[in-house]
């Protein structure tokens, strides 16, 4: 008895779905304009409503909506602020989609990794080793010149605090940016 393979009319599961997701991103930046208001998407990312990505997926848009906030919790999917329509990043599309692999391993050549960040940071700052998970979704998000700069940049930050008492985590000085404070020598 031979059985025919019928197409799915819908993703089985979170994975089926961010295979969709990565299918459906741009893959070179691109001008969108959504209601007569134009603004640029970048490689990676993808302009287009809940509704849009239901039909996708061939889910509703509760379980949509679910399966983005998992997504962004989880450090997988970064949301954009655009007050026109549900913008969203992948984050390391490069990796995922194989093209910079020459990258990361120029990244690990140089010591911009975030095994390198972590103990440099820790070793200059003497704070406790905390909240790992955090401060490497944070690695993730940022640019490699931003990753460069949080790492050389370590000294300058702590070196400029008033009350080291007051320094931040590792997390929270790669979220809020700090290695990008200018300081007056």
């Amino acid at each position: 008895m031979k059985r025919k393979c019928k197409p799915k009319k819908s993703a089985s599961g979170d994975f089926d779905a961010f295979i969709i997701v990565l299918t459906h991103v741009n893959f070179s930046p691109l001008e969108c304009c959504v209601r007569s208001h134009k603004f640029l998407c970048q490689r990676g990312e993808s302009a287009m409503s809940v509704d849009r990505w239901a039909k996708l997926f061939g889910w509703g848009r509760s379980r949509t909506r679910y399966f983005f906030r998992k997504m962004i919790k989880n450090g997988f999917i970064e949301k954009i602020p655009n007050p026109y329509t549900t913008h969203i990043r992948i984050l390391d599309y490069d990796l995922l989609v194989g093209k910079s692999r020459c990258q990361a391993q120029r990244n690990e050549a140089e010591g911009t990794t975030f095994e390198a960040f972590w103990e440099k940071f820790h070793e200059t700052t003497q704070k406790p080793k905390v909240n790992i998970g955090f401060a490497r979704r944070e690695w993730k998000k940022l640019s490699a010149n931003e990753r460069r700069l949080s790492l050389i940049r370590i000294d300058d930050y702590y070196d400029n605090l008033t009350n080291t008492n007051f320094c931040l985590q590792a997390s929270r000085y790669l979220s809020n940016k700090a290695f990008l404070d200018e300081y007056d020598y």
